[in-house]
C-alpha cells in the first residue's frame, strides 16, 4: 500500500522499490509504525534500520536519488510544488537567487523517494545533451541517453536549472516533450555502419519537467542576470505553474540559519538585519543582495571561526 507524504493541503504519493533500504530518517524519515515501538515515537526523528521488506518505505538506493538533508525545513512554497509533483504540472520556479528554488525541488525528491536528473542551462546546452548522442564503448559506438531522454524513460523528475540561459530555438525542440501526452522521436544514423536507428520515447507516467530561473522568461533589462536569453510566449505557456520565489521573511531565515549553522539566535537576528539592509529598494549604494545562500555561507564561517574573523 503506498504511502501519502503530506504538504499543507497537497498529497504525493511516495515512490517505493523492493530493491533496497529504507531512505526516510531524520525530521522525515519512516514513519511506518512497525519500525516504531509506539505512537510517540512516530513524532521523534528516528533512523529506519532499512530491512523491513514489508514497509512502504523499503526503497532502493538509487544513483539519481538526492540526498536528503536532515537540517531542512520545508518553506511555504512546498505546497504549491507537492501540488505539481503529484498533478503532473510543469513548473517554472523563479525569482532571486539563493531563494531555495532548486535545494525546494531536491529535498522533495529526497523525501519521496523519487529520481532526479539534474543539469544547468547555458549558451553552449546541445540537444545532444538533452536528448542523447553516440558514444564511444569499447571497440564499439552505442546510443547514450540524455538527460531529458533518461528522465522520460525512467520516470525522474527533470530539473532544469538556469533555464532562462536556454537558446530559444533549442528550447523550441523540446516543445513536444512539454505537452501533456508528450513525446520525442530520435532519428540517427550510426556513425559506423551507417544503419539508421530510431526510436520514440513517451514520458513515463512519473517523470515530472521543474524548471528554475532568476527571471520569468522576459530578459534583464536591469544587467543582473547578464547572459539571460527571452523565453517566448509558448515556451511559457507550456508551464502548467509558474511560482515565484521572494526573500524569505526574517523569522523564516532565522530558523533556516540557526538549524545549518548552529549560531544563536541573537547573531543570526543582526545578520538578517544586515542582509536585509542591502535587500532595500531605496538603498542605491550597494550593488548586490545579500541572499539567503550568502547568509548561510556567513553564518557557517562565522560559526567555525567567530565574530573577529568572520566579520
Amino acid at each position: 500500500m503506498a504511502t501519502i507524504f503530506k504538504v499543507g493541503r497537497a498529497k504525493v504519493e511516495m515512490r517505493s522499490d523492493p530493491n533496497g533500504k529504507c531512505l526516510y530518517f531524520g525530521k522525515i524519515r519512516c514513519i511506518h509504525k512497525k519500525h516504531a515501538k509506539d505512537e510517540k515515537a512516530l513524532t521523534k526523528p528516528k533512523r529506519c534500520d532499512g530491512m523491513n521488506p514489508t514497509c512502504p518505505h523499503f526503497s532502493g538506493e538509487s544513483a539519481f536519488l538526492p540526498k536528503y538533508d536532515d537540517r531542512y525545513l520545508l518553506p511555504r512554497e512546498a505546497e504549491t510544488v507537492a501540488f505539481a509533483l503529484a498533478g503532473g504540472d510543469n513548473m517554472l520556479l523563479t525569482g532571486v537567487p539563493g531563494a531555495g528554488k532548486t535545494s525546494l525541488v531536491k529535498q522533495m525528491a529526497a523525501i519521496l523517494n523519487w529520481g532526479l536528473v539534474q543539469f544547468s542551462c547555458s549558451e553552449e546546452t546541445s540537444s545532444a545533451k538533452l536528448l542523447g548522442q553516440w558514444v564511444v564503448a569499447g571497440k564499439e559506438m552505442q546510443w547514450s541517453d540524455g538527460m531529458i531522454t533518461t528522465s522520460m524513460k525512467h520516470g525522474h523528475i527533470l530539473l532544469e536549472d538556469e533555464s532562462d540561459f536556454m537558446r530559444p530555438e533549442l528550447r523550441g525542440e523540446l516543445h513536444s516533450i512539454m505537452e501533456d501526452k508528450g513525446s520525442v522521436t530520435l532519428s540517427a544514423l550510426h556513425p559506423i555502419t551507417k544503419k539508421p536507428f530510431q526510436e520514440v520515447i513517451h514520458k513515463h507516467p512519473n517523470f515530472r519537467w521543474v524548471s528554475t530561473a532568476n527571471t520569468i522568461g522576459h530578459g534583464d533589462d536591469a544587467f543582473q542576470y547578464h547572459g539571460v536569453q527571452y523565453m517566448n510566449s509558448a515556451a511559457r505557456d507550456r508551464y502548467g505553474i509558474i511560482l515565484k520565489f521572494k526573500h524569505k521573511e526574517a523569522e523564516a531565515e532565522k530558523q533556516i540559519l540557526i538549524a545549518k549553522t548552529g549560531i544563536s539566535n541573537t547573531i543570526a537576528e543582526q545578520m538578517i538585519k544586515v542582509a536585509n539592509d542591502t535587500r532595500d529598494d531605496e538603498n542605491k549604494e550597494i550593488t548586490f543582495q545579500f541572499t539567503l545562500r550568502r547568509l548561510i555561507a556567513w553564518a557557517s564561517y562565522y560559526s567555525k571561526v567567530g565574530p573577529e574573523v568572520s566579520s
